[in-house]
């Protein structure tokens, strides 16, 4: 009996790894690898972003694509109380983990977390688009925003660049702003 009980937890000891290893990699079958962004950055780069190109609006319309666990969406929360995140995650297990992070945060009403793909999500009545996406994604949603931006919108991509909306680099960010009708004026 103490042998099948060790062989059990040798056995867990190797899987635990793989598991792991696996959890972090299976998304990018669907192009979306997992790499979380620094919060301390996030809460700059918002705060910083919001100011210059928002005048400082509160009451924000956010929407982080490729939420993972919905970091970014809860630091938004907590720096603007009046903003309201929407999180788009292809994975459903953080999708399912952010929800239920969003209840224990107490930021349920604000928080909206969307098992799907991002291409698939209306972008019009953003005040705010974050996103930590592979090159050639954040190619295609640029484009996305430019075909469907009805309103000013802050487009925030770490570390990948943003080259039809492209404003200004700011450390490891770089951060877009676009009117109707004017990407680069």
């Amino acid at each position: 009996m103490e042998d099948i009980i060790t062989s059990n937890i040798y056995l867990l000891i190797l899987l635990t790894p793989l598991a792991i290893v696996a959890y972090l990699l299976i998304p990018m079958i669907w192009g979306a690898g997992y790499a979380p962004s620094p919060k301390r950055d996030v809460a700059e780069i918002l705060r910083y972003s919001v100011d210059k190109y928002l005048a400082g609006k509160e009451d924000l319309e956010i929407i982080d694509l490729g939420s993972g666990f919905g970091g970014v969406c809860f630091k938004a929360l907590e720096i603007f109380p009046r903003a309201r995140c929407t999180g788009v995650e292809i994975d459903p297990l953080k999708v399912m983990w952010s929800r239920i992070a969003s209840r224990f945060k107490k930021c349920r009403e604000r928080a909206r977390f969307i098992w799907g793909n991002i291409f698939d999500i209306d972008l019009r009545g953003y005040d705010l688009i974050y996103m930590f996406l592979w090159p050639p994604t954040v190619e295609k949603i640029e484009d996305k925003i430019l075909r469907e931006a009805n309103r000013p919108v802050v487009v925030i991509s770490l570390e990948h660049p943003l080259k039809k909306i492209y404003r200004e680099r700011y450390r490891d960010f770089y951060i877009g702003f676009y009117r109707i009708n004017t990407a680069l004026a």
